[in-house]
């Protein structure tokens, strides 16, 4: 053993101690949910080829209680995209990251997205792998000249691939980060024309915030796809923490998350994969108990929201069967294998023998809780020799409203 085996399996071993898993538990603990993977790769198939016919793969919802191993889940989900040439986002959604803002949420996918084989963020990973006068950039250009015309995409974007070429690092940095959610003065994109010569090729004229939002959604994988990805893969974790906001902020996340998933008619996100990971007991808290299903498009509607009526309508009456796993408490077979494999790892972490530990506490615990449960007792009897007896307690989901979590700090973007 080397030491960069105990330092990897150290790290592990904290991760899991910490309740989030890192690439090595993962890897360690494997696959949770079968059926639901094979959907997945079904998915990610289905996504690459949605580009030509526009059609976007259905989402696909992971239910758990706390603990119960829905980050892992998704971690694994990570790698399985990774490992075929997808760009990666795991994203939670926080006050940072409001599920109700789809400008916020894209910049935060970008900002964490990985791509197997690069170390740099993705649009500039993408950029650099953007080969001009080929025919998938050609075929990029064509589709956006022709949304531009229709009016659907601000001609900024059509205008900023032409100018890739023209070029240097420093101008890709800007257009980069304009593709990442940033800012980019329509101003210095005409000035580049004019240095150019096709002042006239181009008429850009402003775009409201929210509608760039929506269009770099739309543009974002066609772009990855130029470069020779083979989609975008998003995985949203803790969505039920939309559960804490105001009623209409609610609405306007289900709305957002339809779209994402697919339900839309119009102006669906082809070249991506979303996977969404809720809190087991969210229909009974959120939609039986607080009614969404009968209060949301009323309240949307009155705003004036018509279509997000619709949409987040669609989604929720959709959600209580839409494709997806329920993760239960692990069975005592499971519970024996993920302890013999993390003693191993423990083992190798500590140059120390862990002993085997009684697997009869209740089948009700998590994953989460049983795991650390274990480190805990091979800790304190490493360390001081004592076996101690550990008490588990759960936690509840809160789902207390909290107008504080709709208020994301401000963005700073000095990129004018």
């Amino acid at each position: 053993m080397d030491d960069r085996s105990q330092v990897m399996a150290r790290g592990a071993i904290e991760a899991l101690r910490a309740g989030v898993p890192n690439r090595a538990a993962i890897r360690l603990l494997g696959e949770r949910g079968g059926a639901l993977v094979n959907s997945f790769l079904d998915s990610l198939q289905q996504c690459s080829q949605g580009l030509d016919t526009g059609r976007q793969p259905n989402g696909v919802l992971v239910w758990g209680g706390f603990g119960a191993g829905k980050s892992h889940l998704l971690g694994y989900m990570r790698e399985l995209a990774l490992e075929r040439n997808f760009a990666v986002s795991l994203v939670p959604v926080s006050k940072e990251t409001p599920m109700f803002d789809p400008g916020r949420l894209f910049a935060a996918a970008v900002r964490t997205a990985e791509v197997q084989g690069a170390n740099d963020d993705l649009m500039t990973v993408v950029l650099s792998r953007l080969k001009p006068n080929t025919e998938p950039f050609e075929r990029l250009e064509d589709w956006a000249t022709r949304e531009a015309q229709a009016g659907s995409l601000s001609t900024i974007f059509p205008a900023l691939l032409w100018l890739i070429p023209h070029l240097g690092p420093d101008e890709h940095a800007r257009i980069a980060r304009f593709f990442g959610g940033g800012r980019l003065n329509a101003t210095v994109a005409r000035s580049w024309l004019r240095e150019k010569g096709a002042a006239k090729l181009f008429d850009i004229r402003p775009t409201k915030e929210k509608e760039l939002a929506r269009q770099r959604i739309r543009f974002a994988p066609r772009l990855m796809s130029s470069s020779g990805l083979a989609g975008w893969c998003l995985l949203l974790d803790e969505v039920e923490l939309i559960g804490r906001y105001s009623l209409l902020q609610r609405g306007r996340s289900y709305a957002e998350l339809a779209g994402w998933f697919g339900r839309a008619d119009t102006d669906a996100f082809a070249g991506i994969v979303t996977v969404a990971a809720f809190t087991d007991d969210y229909i009974d808290q959120m939609f039986d108990t607080r009614r969404d299903e009968e209060r949301i498009a009323p309240a949307l509607e009155q705003k004036g929201l018509v279509s997000q009526a619709l949409l987040a309508g669609r989604l929720m009456s959709e959600m209580r069967s839409m494709p997806g796993v329920r993760l239960s408490a692990p069975d005592e077979e499971a519970r024996r294998d993920a302890q013999k494999r993390i003693g191993d790892l423990y083992s190798v972490a500590y140059k120390w023998t862990p002993p085997p530990l009684a697997i009869t506490r209740s089948a009700q615990y998590s994953m989460r809780q049983h795991i650390k449960s274990w480190i805990t007792e091979w800790d304190i009897e490493r360390l001081f020799g004592e076996r101690p007896n550990i008490e588990v307690k759960s936690t509840p989901t809160d789902y207390t409203p909290s107008e504080d979590l709709e208020h994301a700090p401000a963005v700073v973007d000095d990129d004018e």
